[in-house]
């Protein structure tokens, strides 16, 4: 075998490659053109075979019904007879008999071959084809009555010595299965009948036999796509049907010949002759046209090698521009990344450093609430109390963005009730709605879903307050719709909208539409982007449609629950605040002085007992140095030293040789530090902390006290 290289075959010239394609192009387009055709030889005769199967067994199914009734009718006629004998006639079967003749003409015949009962009927094979065989099974025979074709069904009558004693004959008109063979009259078929199981036609059409038939089960059905015809049709090739009728010695046959089969695939080869030569012409032609294009194509490549020569240096010298600007391109993206990544550092550090002064201010402001005694002087006390709040909303916004991005927040999904979602959320903003005289309206809806109720629950108010913020006049309604396996929660309000091209910038952290001048008192713009976080969090879907000057719509998308049960979940009662404990040992580790004198003058004033220390190292020498082991540590996250919060907590408890309870206390947003607070299994509070909250915190913990440790001398 020749190889040849690719550099060979392209040194060919290529007005012979051109040649040679048209050459392998015809030859493979006729080789499969001609499997093409064979296929469809072969599909066309397979179509006609179950198409005369099919015929056949509707055939059969006509012949049983038109047959069934006339056997059971000769039946009981040959079985009286059978019984008394041809004596009683007159007697027994005469009624039978008269019965029998609204199926067909009945006739009697006795051993003899004449007629007892009945007009004459005229059997193909006279009388004696009547009384020949034995056995008192039935027989089918074809016959006239009165000049008409007839199908006649004999039943022979044995006497009480084993002699023949005559005959029951039934004929019935073959016009009776013209119904369905009138189908097969239109001169295209050769045979289409009822025929005995040797072949010779009982009822039909076309030949009067189709030959010898094959060994056919009763219910059983074949066929041939070249059989031959016998009797008059003998030698004619046929696709052939066949069914054997399940209680009659007879087969139902469809026969189509197959040059009337083959019609159609003759006209479908003689246009593919007309196709493949109009394109063997085609192709020549396009050859042709393939040759006086080389020609003009090697004028062209001449004068686009030249072309090239000019592009390729003009592509160098915008090549040498292009990488000039990516330089340029390149330090401005690395300068804005060290930009954004120093913005980050500083509203980290920012973020953490202003929750210490907040800290200690929600700690002083508590004491000194409580020792103000002048009503003027807790004016003001109230007054700076309100600032905290302000302060503390914005601090906790952005902590809690920071949670959900951080990934420490794990949903709890269960079967929840959308009516005690939706009371819940609702029953918040009823007051903040009235202050603005607007109408908020919860339609009733006692579906089940999937998901976390507390979650769902924010995300809600986050809408709903936004809701109310931006509606001057008019109301909300929040309401469901279903859709599939879906539920959609919607929030409608009557506001200003929302123009189309700031639908996405709504869900982005600080925008707020109308708000240039950043007034608190409209928010913060950290709704919106919360509910899209949470939303994320659980796999739901958040939606907006806004018309400006109708009123907006804000949708959540929430899967159905599966039960879709009707009960609501019983809501646990709140529980109450727990009392105090008893005094308890408190360890404070805090490095900030104003911090820990806050701290120390608040836990006192509870009754603790209160251990303080600035790090870690210091923490574990004054666990050493106290009279028994602390009920709680209560400790910053970030501490001077090798130690942080959660690892003195943890160091502790190995120390102490028991788990020690442990709060931590963190000003820090950061992902990562969020998740180590987190792992390391003590309670976190994120600063500033309210007394309140920080009593429940303490209230929850419910430490074993310790009893006081034995110095070395009594232990010895």
């Amino acid at each position: 075998m020749i190889r040849l290289s690719v550099n060979a075959l392209l040194n060919f010239h290529p007005k012979a490659i051109l040649a040679a394609i048209v050459l392998v192009m015809t030859l493979l387009g006729g080789a499969a053109w001609g499997a093409l055709s064979l296929v469809d030889y072969v599909n066309t005769l397979d179509r006609a075979e179950r198409g005369s199967r099919q015929a056949a067994a509707f055939l059969e199914g006509h012949a049983d019904a038109v047959l069934d009734g006339g056997a059971a009718a000769l039946a009981r006629v040959a079985d009286r007879l059978e019984e008394s004998g041809f004596a009683s006639l007159p007697d027994n079967a005469l009624g039978e008999a008269l019965s029998a003749s609204r199926f067909g003409v009945l006739s009697i015949l006795d051993a003899e071959g004449r007629t007892v009962f009945g007009p004459t009927i005229h059997p193909d094979g006279g009388i004696a084809s009547v009384l020949q065989g034995g056995g008192g099974g039935l027989e089918l025979l074809h016959g006239q009555v009165d000049g008409l074709d007839s199908i006649l069904m004999v039943r022979r009558i044995p006497g009480r010595g084993g002699a023949l004693e005559g005959a029951v004959l039934l004929a019935l008109p073959s016009s009776s299965l013209h119904t369905v063979l009138d189908v097969f009259s239109d001169g295209r078929h050769s045979v289409a009948g009822l025929f005995r199981l040797d072949g010779t036609r009982l009822a039909g059409i076309g030949g009067s036999g189709i030959g010898p038939l094959p060994a056919l089960d009763p219910g059983a059905e074949s066929g041939e796509s070249d059989w031959s015809l016998g009797g008059q049709g003998a030698g004619q090739g046929v696709v052939i049907g066949l069914k054997r009728m399940r209680d009659f010695p007879a087969v139902a046959a469809v026969a189509l010949p197959r040059a009337v089969v083959l019609e159609p695939w003759s006209s479908r080869l003689q246009h593919g002759f007309m196709m493949v030569g109009v394109s063997v012409v085609a192709l020549f032609g396009l050859a042709a046209l393939g040759w006086a294009s080389l020609r003009r194509e090697a004028a062209a490549r001449d004068a686009l090698r030249d072309a090239n020569a000019r592009l390729e240096q003009r592509v160098e010298e915008r090549t040498a521009d292009l990488r000039s600007l990516n330089q340029k391109l390149v330090r401005a993206l690395a300068e804005k990344e060290r930009a954004n990544q120093a913005k980050a550092r500083f509203l980290s550090a920012a973020n953490h450093d202003l929750r210490q002064p907040f800290q200690a201010l929600r700690l002083f402001h508590h004491l000194l609430m409580e020792r103000l005694k002048e009503p003027r002087e807790r004016s003001i006390a109230e007054k700076m109390g309100e600032a905290l709040d302000s302060g503390e909303k914005l601090l906790h916004a952005l902590l809690e963005v920071a949670t959900l991005d951080a990934g420490v927040v794990r949903p709890n999904i269960a079967e929840v009730s959308i009516a005690t979602v939706l009371d819940g959320a609702a029953s918040e903003f009823r007051g903040l709605a009235a202050d603005k005289q607007l109408d908020l309206r919860v339609r009733a809806c006692d579906a089940m879903v999937r998901t976390d109720a507390t979650l769902l629950t924010r995300m809600l108010g986050d809408l709903l307050r936004n809701a109310i913020a931006y509606t001057p006049a008019g109301g909300v309604v929040v309401g469901c719709r279903r859709r599939g396996q879906w539920l959609r929660i919607e929030v409608w309000d009557t506001g200003p909208g929302i123009a189309a091209e700031h639908l996405d910038a709504i869900f982005e952290d600080f925008v707020q539409l109308g708000n240039p001048e950043r007034d608190r008192r409209r928010g913060l713009g950290l709704g919106l982007p919360k509910v899209r976080r949470k939303a994320a969090l659980l796999g739901h879907a958040v939606e907006v449609r806004s018309r400006p000057g109708q009123g907006s719509v804000f949708s959540i998308m929430v899967p159905l629950a599966a039960s879709e049960s009707r009960t609501d979940a019983a809501a646990p009662a709140p529980a109450g605040r727990a009392e105090d404990p008893a005094a308890r040992l408190i360890l404070i580790v805090e490095d900030d002085p104003v911090q820990s004198a806050g701290m120390q003058l608040l836990l006192e004033s509870w009754g603790h007992d209160v251990l303080m220390a600035a790090d870690g190292p210091a923490a574990l020498a004054a666990l050493r140095a106290a009279p028994r082991c602390p009920d709680v540590i209560l400790s910053d996250f970030r501490l001077p030293g090798p130690l942080t919060g959660a690892e003195t907590v943890t160091r502790a408890a190995e120390q102490e040789g028991r788990p020690i309870p442990g709060i931590i206390l963190t000003g820090d947003t950061g992902p990562e530090r969020i998740r180590e607070a987190v792992a390391a299994g003590c309670r976190l509070l994120h600063k500033p902390v309210t007394p309140d909250v920080l009593r429940d915190a303490l209230n929850a913990l419910g430490a074993e006290r310790v009893p006081v440790r034995q110095s070395q001398s009594s232990a010895a």
